[in-house]
């Protein structure tokens, strides 16, 4: 018999231990979507430009092709996909977001995220490159239903095929340091989107969370990256970059990009969001703005609370600018309605309610994040 639990079996009990003693959380609906919708929604392509799923596989053992409950009150953390409820829910597709801890924890760094450096070994590049094996054998082993895709056409391909298309996102630049030759081995190894900044400054740009930077632009190794990126075919991904260093992106970049979890500050006035402007900005450089659905991003409760930031988000930037960027399974807490993937449907039930077109719902669904990505990745 062995003697003391490793960290990450500790990590994992404790985990366990508060679901066990949490009570189921997701709210029946009141009224299911109408037949047409439905079948409207189900023909539509379904992507969303950011789910942390595979984060709880790597602390918990989290197996995606299992069916689970969101347990603890609220749907609060994580339990929010799997590739069962995905398939029902009629989610094609997803960028799987990677986090990784930073070498050097930084005063900014939430606690969260300071407690997990704590416990894992694990940092930096290295980290990166064993979360993309992570996400390979995954997709290997659970081929039949997931294809993990190195382009727009895959995922297409994989949509078509009725496979699960996820595509490699990391979240932080702190996750290949300070070396241009680490993007080059990432992107070899599948890494297709990566995100400048996470919540602590990285050697390439600084967080919006963080207003002691909001001084401060890129980074001479933040513009070296970008160019480095778009020569690759990587995309760009301008969430939780400050205002300066959004400015500097804007004026470097020429292809599309997107800001993939975020939401919109004229609904909701928090660190996270993006402003009017921004997103008009965004949208005028073929960019795409991914609308995120925890409380802290939407303000109030509810699934109208979703609709109102996507609605807000499509009138001002315009119906090819928005995006389903969810966070789902970033420890957040999501909105009533929408605690795990089975809230689509209401989603586009809720947005042909409001008046928007079926084109401009199918672009919101998944057309506008396919297309950018194709337009960058091929």
């Amino acid at each position: 018999m062995r003697g003391r639990l490793t960290r990450r079996e500790l990590l994992r009990a404790g985990a366990l231990a508060a679901l066990a003693a949490a009570c189921g959380s997701r709210r029946e609906p009141e009224q299911s979507p109408p037949d047409e919708i439905l079948a409207f929604h189900r023909e539509s392509p379904v992507f969303d430009l950011h789910i942390d799923t595979l984060l709880w596989t790597r602390l918990m053992g989290y197996d995606l092709g299992e069916r689970h409950t969101p347990l603890l009150p609220r749907a609060a953390f994580g339990g929010h996909m799997d590739l069962p409820r995905a398939a029902e829910a009629g989610l094609d597709g997803a960028v799987l977001g990677i986090v990784v801890n930073p070498q050097e924890v930084r005063p900014e760094l939430m606690f969260p995220l300071r407690a997990l450096a704590r416990i894992e070994s694990e940092r930096g590049f290295e980290q990166t490159l064993s979360q993309l094996d992570l996400m390979r054998r995954t997709a290997e082993r659970l081929s039949g239903a997931m294809r993990l895709a190195l382009s727009g056409s895959e995922l297409r391909a994989a949509i078509a095929d009725g496979r699960f298309a996820a595509l490699a996102g990391l979240e932080g630049a702190h996750g290949i340091e300070d070396e241009l030759d680490n993007v080059r081995v990432a992107h070899r190894q599948g890494l297709r989107m990566l995100g400048l900044v996470h919540f602590q400054s990285s050697a390439a740009a600084h967080p919006m969370t963080a207003p002691d930077f909001d001084d401060q632009g890129l980074t001479p190794f933040g513009f070296d990256l970008l160019a480095e990126m778009e020569s690759l075919g990587m995309v760009v991904d301008l969430a939780h970059v400050n205002r300066r260093g959004v400015d500097d992106a804007l004026a470097a970049m020429k292809r599309p990009f997107v800001v993939s979890h975020t939401a919109c500050r004229a609904v909701h006035d928090m660190a996270r969001n993006l402003d009017d402007d921004q997103i008009r900005r965004v949208a005028d450089r073929g960019g795409v703005v991914g609308i995120a659905m925890g409380r802290w991003f939407l303000g109030r409760p509810g699934l109208d609370s979703y609709l109102d930031h996507v609605d807000h988000a499509m009138r001002v930037g315009g119906t090819e600018a928005v995006a389903l960027g969810s966070d789902w399974d970033g420890a957040i807490t999501p909105v009533e309605g929408l605690e795990d993937v089975g809230g689509l449907p209401y989603v586009t039930w809720g947005l042909l309610e409001r008046g928007w077109s079926t084109d401009a719902v199918r672009k919101v669904l998944g057309e506008n994040a396919l297309r950018v990505i194709t337009e960058v990745c091929g």
